[in-house]
């Protein structure tokens, strides 16, 4: 009984996560999507791959026909972050950096939250970052003001974007993506 009691006031202390743990189960993860420059006339490649472990996405960045970009999305959800500090990512990539985006709008031309994962040179990182600390961006361009707990409630959509406009072939690995 002393222990049921124990559990019970311990319960509202346990934090909970918001987890992509691409290696178990998760009920979300076969969702995520490419998108690639080619929404606006570039030349971009990209696929996904599924394995037991991680998400892999991979592909080449054209420059040409003013393309630059490839990216890896969430279908459009409700993803209220405003109770969670932080975000931490397992990963290994090649080829470029990667953009960790967080974004409150439909509309690919309005502001868009994101922080860096650099290049790995394919060995295994985890990163931790204050979701406090995401930069500010809108098409490429950075506005001087940081996500608050009430933009952090109004996220839709969250995913990885080619970070280093060059025309270069890229890899990412994700293992997991956890909000705590």
């Amino acid at each position: 009984m002393k222990y049921f009691l124990a559990l019970l006031i311990a319960l509202p202390i346990m934090n909970t996560s918001l987890s992509f743990d691409f290696g178990t189960s998760c009920d979300n993860c076969d969702d995520w999507f490419v998108v690639l420059d080619g929404v606006m006339g570039g030349l971009s490649e990209g696929k996904v791959e599924k394995t037991e472990t991680s998400i892999i996405f991979r592909g080449s960045i054209s420059l040409e026909n003013n393309g630059g970009f490839a990216s890896l999305r969430t279908p459009y959800q409700n993803y209220d972050l405003s109770e969670y500090k932080t975000v931490t990512v397992r990963y290994r990539s090649t080829g470029q950096d990667f953009g960790l985006t967080l974004n409150k709008y439909r509309q690919f031309w309005r502001p868009q939250y994101k922080t860096n994962l650099p290049i790995t040179n394919g060995e295994w990182k985890t990163i931790t970052c204050n979701l406090a600390d995401f930069g500010t961006y809108r098409l490429g361009n950075t506005i001087n003001e940081n996500p608050n707990t009430e933009d952090l409630s109004k996220i839709i959509r969250l995913g990885l974007i080619s970070n280093t406009k060059a025309p270069t072939d890229f890899e990412i690995e994700v293992d997991k993506i956890v909000f705590e």
